[in-house]
C-alpha cells in the first residue's frame, strides 16, 4: 500500500550531525487534520530513565518529545501547525504535540511493510539495534510504541515492559524494559490541513 509522504522539519539522519529533512507519512486523513509518522526511525533513547513499572504519561520519552525534539526538529512556523492531541491511553489520556503510536494505531494504519522501518545512520551512532545484513531487511530497527499491549489490555504502567515494532513489522508486546537503548523513535504528529 503506497501512502503519501511529505517533508517538514530537520533532524539529523547521517553520521555527519548535520540536521536534514523529514520525511513523515501520512496514516489517516481526517477533516482540517491528518495523522503523520515518521519514514525512519530517527533517534534511539529509553523509554524512561531507568526500569520502573510506567504510563506514558510520566516517561522521560515523552517529556523529550515534547520539548527537546519538538523545538529542534520543527521551525516557529511549522510547530504552529502542529496539534496538540488528545492522546488516549489506558492509564489516563494526555494532551501532546508528538507521541508514538499505540500497538492499536500501528495495526489499524500501517501494514507490515510499512511498519518495518529503516534507522537512520544518526539513530546507529546513538546505539540503534538494527538488522546488519543486505537484503531487503537491511539497517531495519525496532521502535517504542506508546505502552505495554493493546489500549483493551488496561495494562499501562502494569508492567515495566514497552511494547515495540520489531524490524519486520510484527507488533510485539513486553518485547523492551522500558530503560533499554536500543530501542529506535518513530515520533507521530497531527498536522493541521485547514
Amino acid at each position: 500500500m503506497n501512502k503519501i509522504t511529505i517533508t517538514m522539519g530537520e533532524y539529523p539522519q547521517t553520521d555527519r550531525l548535520r540536521k536534514e529533512p523529514v520525511e513523515w507519512i501520512i496514516l489517516k486523513e481526517e477533516p482540517q487534520r491528518c495523522l503523520c509518522v515518521s519514514k525512519y526511525l530517527l533517534d534511539c533513547k529509553p523509554y524512561h530513565d531507568f526500569s520502573k513499572n510506567i504510563t506514558w504519561q510520566d516517561c522521560t520519552l515523552r517529556n523529550w518529545l515534547n520539548h527537546a525534539f519538538l523545538m529542534l526538529a520543527f521551525s516557529a512556523e511549522e510547530r504552529e501547525k502542529i496539534l496538540l492531541s488528545t492522546v488516549e491511553n489506558p492509564a489516563g489520556n494526555t494532551r501532546d504535540y508528538i507521541f508514538l503510536l499505540s500497538a492499536d494505531e500501528a495495526e489499524d494504519y500501517a501494514g507490515y511493510e510499512e511498519r518495518g522501518a529503516i534507522t537512520t545512520a544518526y539513530a546507529r551512532l546513538q546505539g540503534a539495534w538494527f538488522l546488519d545484513e543486505n537484503g531487503e531487511a537491511e539497517n531495519k530497527g525496532i521502535w517504542w510504541l506508546r505502552y505495554y499491549g493493546n489500549f483493551w489490555d488496561k495494562e499501562e504502567g502494569n508492567c515495566y515492559f514497552i511494547s515495540c515494532v520489531s524490524f519486520d513489522g510484527y507488533i510485539e508486546r513486553a518485547a523492551q524494559g522500558a530503560e533499554e537503548a536500543g530501542c529506535c523513535i518513530r515520533p507521530a504528529f497531527w498536522l493541521r490541513t485547514d
